[in-house]
């Protein structure tokens, strides 16, 4: 089975988990700690992005900048885990489009979130191969698939910005 196909399966039961767990853990009105989780969920996942970038800047710790990726890669497998009903609004910045009417994420969600998935796959497996220029690259395109796209479709305005 090649990397791709056993990352969609492990996406694939982890939305099929968070199904049957998350709308649970909403309807236990744990939603605010929920959303507080996934916003330190995602400053961490900004935080190994960062020291990737500053590892790979200053071509230091390829071990360092494999750690990162592999942490990236595995933080993917539970993107759609941290989307159950219910979790939007007050410092939340998720906007309405993540769910679809019935309340469950969106296919178009769940599409971007299994493209930051191989993207972060593909980061992890050319981080071990230690070519400082094709990490670079696919950093980059980590970057672009795998974070601004939902960024810039499903994250509203900065709340405390205001």
């Amino acid at each position: 089975m090649n990397i791709r196909r056993s990352a969609l399966s492990v996406l694939s039961v982890a939305v099929l988990v968070g199904a049957v767990i998350y709308p649970t853990v909403a309807a236990d009105k744990d939603r605010a700690s929920t959303m507080a989780y996934r916003q330190i969920f995602m400053e961490t996942k900004g935080k190994h992005a960062k020291a990737i970038k500053l590892l790979l800047k200053n071509k230091l710790s390829l071990r360092h900048i494999i750690t990162h990726a592999e942490a990236l890669e595995a933080m993917a497998d539970d993107m759609l885990l941290l989307f159950p009903a219910g979790t939007i609004g007050g410092k939340s910045r998720a906007m309405g489009d993540i769910w679809d009417k019935d309340g469950k994420i969106s296919t178009e969600f769940t599409a971007k979130a299994i493209d930051m998935r191989k993207e972060a796959a593909a980061l992890a497996e050319v981080a071990r191969g230690g070519n400082y220029k094709k990490i670079k690259k696919q950093m980059g395109r980590f970057a672009n698939k795998g974070c601004r796209s939902c960024h810039t479709d499903y994250r509203g305005e900065d709340i405390e910005a205001k």
